[in-house]
C-alpha cells in the first residue's frame, strides 16, 4: 500500500535518512520507534509532503507520490498528526469536521466521532479549545482525517 524505496534525505552535511527501505502493507498498524533524533518525525513529513527527498521513491497504492503536492497527497488520503495539534479558538468539533468533509449532515459527522471513540451527543456542540484533553483533542483531529473520503484506518 505504502512503500519507501532507498529515500534519503539530508539537511547541509547531515544524513537525516539515508536509503530508506519499507514496505506498509493495508491493515496493518505500524509504530516506529527510536531515540530523539532518529529520524521518526522527518520520515512521516518526508511521506505526506512536508519534506521533499533528496532520492529515493514514494509509492502509494501503486503511483509514485514522489514529486507530488502535500495537496496532493492529502486528497489521496495523506495526512500527517502534529504531536501538539492546533486549537481553533470559536470554532465548534461540529465546525472542524464539516471543514474536513464538507458535508453537513449528524449521522455522518457523528459516525467520525464514533470511528474515533467519541459521543457525538457529548462532542459535537463542543469548542475545540483547552477544555479538551490532549486525548480528545488528538482523537478529533484524527476524525477530520477521516472525513477525508480517500482516508483509510
Amino acid at each position: 500500500m505504502l512503500t519507501l524505496k532507498n529515500v534519503s534525505y539530508s539537511i547541509g552535511e547531515k544524513d537525516i535518512l539515508k536509503d530508506v527501505d519499507i514496505n506498509f502493507e493495508k491493515g496493518n498498524i505500524y509504530i516506529l520507534t527510536g531515540p530523539n533524533g532518529g529520524g521518526k518525525t522527518s520520515l512521516g513529513k518526508a511521506i505526506t509532503g512536508l519534506f521533499k527527498i533528496d532520492n529515493g521513491q514514494i509509492i502509494y497504492k501503486g503511483e509514485d507520490i514522489t514529486n507530488k503536492s502535500i495537496t496532493d497527497r492529502s486528497n489521496l488520503g495523506i495526512s500527517y498528526g502534529f504531536q501538539a495539534p492546533i486549537h481553533f479558538k470559536g470554532l465548534s468539533v461540529k465546525d472542524i469536521l464539516k471543514l474536513s468533509s464538507k458535508r453537513d449532515d449528524f449521522e455522518y459527522l457523528s459516525s467520525l466521532l464514533s470511528r474515533v471513540g467519541l459521543c457525538a451527543k457529548e462532542y459535537l456542540e463542543r469548542d475545540l479549545d483547552e477544555s479538551l484533553s490532549g486525548g480528545e483533542i488528538k482523537r478529533i483531529e484524527i476524525a477530520s482525517v477521516l472525513a477525508k473520503e480517500k482516508t483509510e484506518l
